[in-house]
């Protein structure tokens, strides 16, 4: 990967970043999410015509998108071939979604555009996966935590929720049970400002060392599976999964090659100056450019860290 000074340009879009929504009940939240692609043409159609975001800013070379409001996704043309499975780092990120209005809307939007989507009910999220023109995959997601009660180990990955259904970790979503929610099929009107970067997944090379790290940031154990290779983390509300980190693709796998599409680097808003002072006194290897402060997670995941 690149060393941190390549980063140097993302510093001017440090207002946009730092645009996201906090939660009082938790220590963070995520600024903007940049991705590496191919195309800015092909970026742009999906952005806006695939997820209904609005396109904020684009030069040749970039494009911003996000809600009236805020930017999301910061896409830089610094790729010149498609996600490659079997590699650390991105594992898809989430857009969550304020409400059951708007997460129906995005399923009307997608089978509207007849974008090819996978609908899954975690118990603690309700998603929707698809990939963009990269391959990069994303998930819409609307966060249900209401529904959990605990996760059952035995025998498999199973969700019981507080009615004491018990279902797959990754069950079969009733799409057309949402779509009764669907109050506004006016597809012109963008993605709701409530909108946000919800959870972030990852390959993680070693699960272990990047569940301690992410720990150190302040992070708050939810899942911690080893048999699966799996662990999650919260940031103090009742969801708890807005860090996610799996090695299913393979132990110690390397990052993909420079030149591959995928994550750029990503961003932790801390919601006081204090919350991330305490973080920088607990991790090594921090690097301070133009006011932001830039670590690698144990997989060599770059991150900027701020505080709102």
């Amino acid at each position: 990967m690149d060393s941190i000074s390549t980063f140097a340009n993302a510093l001017m879009l440090q207002n946009q970043d730092t645009q996201s929504v906090s939660n009082p009940d938790e220590i963070a939240s995520f600024g903007a999410v940049h991705l590496n692609n191919t195309s800015i043409e092909k970026a742009t159609q999906f952005w806006t015509g695939v997820i209904g975001m609005k396109l904020r800013k684009k030069t040749d070379i970039e494009a911003e998108f996000g809600t009236e409001n805020k930017t999301l996704v910061v896409v830089h043309k610094t790729a010149t071939a498609s996600f490659q499975e079997g590699y650390s780092g991105l594992y898809h990120f989430a857009i969550h979604l304020p409400n059951k209005q708007e997460f129906a809307k995005a399923i009307y939007r997608l089978k509207q555009q007849r974008y090819y989507f996978s609908p899954i009910d975690h118990t603690m999220t309700q998603s929707l996966y698809l990939n963009d023109y990269d391959n990069v995959m994303v998930e819409l997601a609307l966060e249900t935590p209401e529904r959990f009660k605990r996760v059952i180990t035995e025998g498999g990955l199973f969700m019981e929720d507080v009615n004491g259904t018990i279902r797959g970790a990754s069950a079969p979503l009733d799409i057309d049970k949402i779509l009764k929610s669907l109050a506004d099929v006016d597809l012109s009107k963008i993605m709701s400002d409530d909108a946000k970067i919800g959870h972030i997944h990852f390959y993680a090379n070693n699960v272990a060392n990047n569940n301690e790290f992410y720990k150190k940031l302040g992070f708050v154990q939810s899942n911690y599976f080893p048999n699966y290779k799996f662990a999650d983390l919260g940031a103090g509300s009742s969801y708890t999964h807005r860090i996610a980190m799996n090695s299913w693709h393979g132990n110690n796998r390397p990052l993909a090659p420079v030149g591959n599409a995928g994550l750029n680097h990503y961003q932790i808003v801390f919601n006081t100056a204090k919350q991330l002072n305490k973080v920088l006194g607990s991790i090594n290897n921090v690097v301070e450019e133009g006011g932001s402060f830039w670590v690698s997670d144990p997989t060599g995941v770059k991150i900027k860290l701020s505080h709102s």
